[in-house]
């Protein structure tokens, strides 16, 4: 089985290594795939935005995920299976909600408790060494979910760091999730979201940012612009507000959290 792995570790470490090196030692056999290990130190809504991107393109496999900035404390160490027959592992910060639910939602939880399935003794800062990674691994083999760990009431685990958009009068209220690379703001709109308000039926929207009105023609893909802003259907399912050859962040000061009124022009 395919186990693929996001971090927030970069490059530069030791740690994705070690990980692997665990993952490969109780699971040789499986086919192991980075999908980012580039993300921001800390910034969970940016990892669950590219996890959950990334997951429904993957086969059916275990899903890793490490962006815990509150390692060792009492937060829970999760394992669920989601309706796809995929399995997800990391912590309880929200990072995983989002990719469970492009997969169909979750059918069942666990909270990985049984030493059994750790690297002894469990450092409290590497958790991804010592608890997910062998945790991902014996999945990956065939192990049961239930063996890993006591069940959860999905209820009660950390929401996702982003809420949807709220919709107003003709108006959506919306937050910045994610700059990419590119300088391209990605909001916690989906696309259909937009299409749903029928705001996307317009041929042009305004859009507000820290008070600052911006007219936005909505484009296919970034050629169709010839300059300015525009609103676009991001290949993550998201609204984005781009500009062609140039950078939407840098034009209009935006950063992650920030808020985004999408309208009619008046």
């Amino acid at each position: 089985m395919i186990v693929t792995l996001l971090t927030d570790f970069g490059g530069a470490g030791e740690w994705v290594a070690a990980m692997k090196a665990v993952i490969r030692g109780i699971a040789p056999g499986a086919e192991l795939m980075d999908i980012a290990h580039d993300i921001p130190p800390f910034e969970i809504p940016k990892a669950a935005l590219v996890l959950a991107a990334a997951v429904p393109y993957m086969p059916v496999g275990v899903h890793l995920a490490v962006v815990d900035p509150g390692v060792g404390t009492a937060r829970k160490a999760l394992g669920m299976r989601v309706a796809r027959g995929d399995y997800l592992v990391g912590p309880d910060n929200g990072l995983l909600v989002p990719a469970a639910a492009r997969l169909g939602g979750v059918e069942e939880i666990v909270s990985l408790e049984n030493p059994e399935y750790m690297l002894r003794p469990v450092h409290p800062t590497f958790h991804g060494r010592d608890v997910f990674s062998p945790a991902a691994a014996h999945l990956a083999c065939g192990l049961a979910l239930e063996k890993l760990g006591p069940p959860l009431d999905p209820s009660i685990l950390v929401p996702a760091p982003f809420e949807e958009a709220q919709e107003g009068r003709d108006a959506l209220y919306c937050r910045v999730i994610d700059v990419d690379r590119f300088g391209s703001l990605r909001l916690n709109a989906s696309w259909e979201r937009l299409e749903e308000s029928r705001l996307a039926e317009a041929d042009r929207l305004t859009i507000d940012i820290a008070d600052v009105i911006y007219d936005c023609a909505l484009h296919a893909t970034f050629g169709d612009s010839a300059g300015g802003l525009f609103l676009y259907h991001d290949s993550s399912g998201q609204v984005g507000i781009a500009a062609n050859r140039a950078r939407a962040s840098d034009i209009t000061g935006a950063l992650p959290g920030s808020a985004v009124f999408i309208y009619r022009p008046e």
